[in-house]
């Protein structure tokens, strides 16, 4: 699960993803595909024009585009519009669609998908248009005004015997890991690292440790995949608002 400024989304394998606080880009081993999510605030503006600005942006930077009427979806409950697309980028060549939601009065969400058409003409059709859409599906809209539940335990997370259960198994429990630690946040909101240093046997449950380190941190968190509590903050740490994780 990749968690952005305002909402999270579920990347199955073998996609890969990189985040960059309200960005999500997301792509396949071949470089064929090439999606992107991003999380922006909103000023009422009608949603087709928030399409035309961003594409006017890229096309700035040398894209041309072709653009279907817009047609109206729906993402997370929350109303919005899609634009089927097809165009150039230099020397290489693209089917896509752009779609754009404001899920609350002073956030939107824009996301861009395009597949290489340059040696298949329906990679789009056949297989990026699917991949995109399954993604969407998943999206989740947080609220980041919502206020960062802290520990009083000073043991949460720091012992083998109080860790941090974030649930789901094996199937999608490392991705809740991740999405527990991108979440969270140095004591005055600094932005933090963490790093697998393995798993460990703890009584009826296996737990994962990870070195976390950021200004004035530098510690190890456990963490448990196999179950399930409501999620804080460990003590030195605050977060983005609540986690964006829920109860299998």
């Amino acid at each position: 699960m990749a968690v952005g400024e305002g909402f999270t989304i579920f990347i199955p394998f073998p996609l890969v993803y990189q985040v960059n606080k309200n960005i999500v880009l997301i792509g396949d081993q071949e470089n064929t595909l090439n999606i992107s999510f991003t999380g922006d605030t909103y000023d009422g503006t009608p949603l087709a024009d928030i399409i035309d600005q961003y594409l006017a942006s890229l096309k700035k930077r040398g894209w041309q585009f072709t653009k279907a009427e817009p047609t109206e979806i729906q993402i997370d409950g929350s109303p919005g519009i899609a634009i089927e697309l097809t165009g150039s980028a230099g020397d290489i060549s693209f089917d896509g669609r752009a779609v754009v939601v404001a899920p609350q009065p002073d956030f939107m969400l824009f996301g861009l998908g395009i597949s290489k058409t340059n040696e298949n003409s329906e990679s789009w059709k056949e297989n990026g248009s699917q991949a995109f859409e399954k993604l969407v599906q998943t999206i989740k809209f947080t609220d980041s005004n919502t206020a960062c539940p802290i520990s009083n335990d000073k043991t949460y997370g720091y012992t083998e015997t109080n860790p941090i259960k974030v649930g789901d198994g094996d199937f999608e429990g490392p991705s809740h890991e991740r999405a527990f630690l991108d979440h969270l946040l140095g004591q005055n909101g600094e932005k933090i690292s963490y790093d697998r240093e393995g798993s460990l046997p703890s009584g009826d449950t296996i737990l994962d440790a990870y070195h976390v380190t950021g200004p004035g941190i530098d510690t190890v968190l456990y963490i448990d995949e196999y179950n399930f509590s409501e999620l804080q903050a460990p003590v030195g740490f605050t977060c983005q608002g609540a986690f964006p994780i829920s109860a299998p």
